[in-house]
């Protein structure tokens, strides 16, 4: 139990040191997008999100090989994980909201190991706030 608290303070030391105030607004604002879009899509199918992930990557300036290689991988992901046909637009739709946090924290000069700490500690921040 000691341990995940750890990564919980690590990431928010990491985040604490790394990031200014505009940089937590901005990924505040991804976090509320993507739950307005969970919201907006509760149960999605599997085109929809893709017709979503689609536009997303557009408007960002991505290639349509760099979309097709990013829904190909995601879609992968989800059959080694062993997620039901039904639960795969969602677990897609979770792989954008993580991109789009791992993307910006490495654009904000974040390593690798430093990003795994902080979306371990989101991921166990997540759980905690489910589960009291």
């Amino acid at each position: 139990m000691t341990h995940k608290s750890d990564v919980k303070e690590q990431a928010k030391d990491i985040l604490d040191e790394t990031l200014d105030r505009e940089a937590v607004i901005v990924l505040t604002r991804i976090s509320e997008e993507m739950q307005l879009l969970f919201l907006a899509h509760p149960e999605p199918q599997g085109e929809k999100v893709k017709e979503i992930v689609t536009g997303f990557f557009l408007e960002n300036g991505r290639s349509e090989q760099f979309i097709d290689d990013w829904i190909k991988t995601s879609e992968e992901y989800s059959h080694t994980r062993g997620l039901s046909e039904q639960d795969q637009p969602k677990a897609m739709l979770s792989d954008l909201g993580v991109f789009r946090f791992m993307n910006f924290l490495k654009d904000k000069g974040l390593t690798d190991d430093q990003i795994t700490i902080v979306l371990t500690g989101a991921v166990q921040q997540a759980a905690s706030d489910h589960s009291e």
